[in-house]
């Protein structure tokens, strides 16, 4: 007699559970591996722990890459064992996934450049020698020469050859830079790791191999010349004891307004030029208390206006006044010249100084041009 389906489900109601079991076991993987298409990866997915095994016993290459950026298909030829990592990019090389190397990407415009962190002890040619490189390499590259004094802490960039770095400009091409620097196209593209021309961007900075000597340091424009033509003996006068200059101001002393030299730490007046002899004028009235030569200050004046104020003229190629004279405000008193040390042979100035109490103070604080 035929069985009725009850009697079936009760006889083979095991059978029936582990199929069902199955069926829904494959359809939450599936749901799991969303997009990926392919039950392989979800099936690795949820079994992480069967890729140890799986690699043991197989010769596939292994290449770690996120599960967001798996590849639906992959050729069967290839043995590609894939499990989730980090976010980083990934490419297909002959039917083979490869992860990107974020250095690639990060250090190209640094084209092997390194950063150096000095240390105690540390100078340029240990530094130089360290890396391989020359030491004028480092000086070009950080703006160095060969006075300067390296801090620990301080940061220098190292090339990876001995050359020089240039920024690649608008237009610029790989010809021309090579027969700017008078080096090969070839030499330029491989110690660089680009391997076409038409790689390089306009921004990009490239290593550019070759020997690389210190510039010449400029010689200043104008030298110390010391002029002892037109000198005027020295005479020196005592000033009054109760010379009192009563309320002072100051007058700008000579008709050029053009300051050539401020007042420093190490110049301790004004200069004031425009190369012509023009005439120097007492800036306030007082008591002439040196006129002639002093070192340095060639054909010089020294007023004083009293309250602890003088002033000096210096490097006249006339004087006007001798010691123990009286003089006015806005009296002409001397003209300019370059008498004693002055730069250059035609360094025709005024040097202008006012000393309160016997110390040199800035001009610019008691006189405007």
């Amino acid at each position: 007699m035929p069985l009725s389906p009850i009697d079936y489900i009760n006889r083979f109601s095991l059978e029936f559970l582990v199929l069902g079991l199955t069926v829904l076991t494959i359809f939450i993987n599936h749901a799991k591996a969303g997009n990926d298409q392919s039950v392989i990866f979800s099936y690795l997915y949820t079994h992480p722990s069967l890729n140890t095994s799986l690699l043991s016993q197989s010769d596939a290459t292994t290449t770690i890459v996120p599960s967001t950026n798996w590849v639906p298909a992959v050729s069967a030829q290839s043995n590609v064992i894939l499990a989730s990592t980090s976010d980083n990019p990934t490419t297909i090389q002959e039917n083979v996934i490869v992860k990107t190397n974020p250095a690639d990407t990060d250090n190209f415009l640094r084209a092997g450049r390194s950063v150096y962190e000095v240390v105690p002890g540390d100078n340029i040619i240990s530094i130089a020698s360290s890396f391989g490189v020359s030491p004028a390499t480092i000086m070009m590259e950080n703006k160095l020469d060969e006075n300067s004094v390296l801090h620990p802490g301080q940061k220098l960039t190292v090339l990876p050859t001995t050359g020089v770095s240039h920024k690649v400009l608008e237009e610029e091409t790989l010809e021309k830079i090579a027969a700017k620097y008078k080096v090969s196209e070839d030499d330029i593209l491989d110690v660089n790791d680009i391997e076409l021309p038409d790689d390089i961007l306009a921004g990009d900075i490239l290593v550019i191999p070759m020997q690389v000597n210190m510039p010449n340091r400029p010689k200043p424009a104008s030298q110390f010349v010391r002029s002892e033509a037109g000198r005027i003996a020295l005479s020196q006068a005592n000033a009054p004891q109760n010379l009192s200059g009563g309320t002072l101001s100051f007058l700008w002393p000579t008709p050029v307004r053009t300051i050539t030299q401020g007042f420093l730490r190490r110049h301790s007046g004004l200069d004031i030029s425009n190369s012509t002899m023009v005439p120097i004028y007492a800036s306030e009235a007082g008591f002439v208390e040196l006129s002639g030569w002093q070192t340095g200050y060639g054909n010089t004046i020294v007023v004083n206006h009293g309250n602890g104020f003088k002033t000096r003229y210096g490097h006249a190629s006339e004087l006007y006044v001798k010691a123990g004279d009286a003089v006015a405000k806005g009296q002409t008193i001397a003209k300019q010249g370059r008498t004693g040390r002055v730069r250059g042979a035609t360094g025709i100035h005024l040097h202008f100084e006012i000393i309160k109490n016997g110390v040199r103070v800035n001009p610019l604080s008691y006189v405007r041009p």
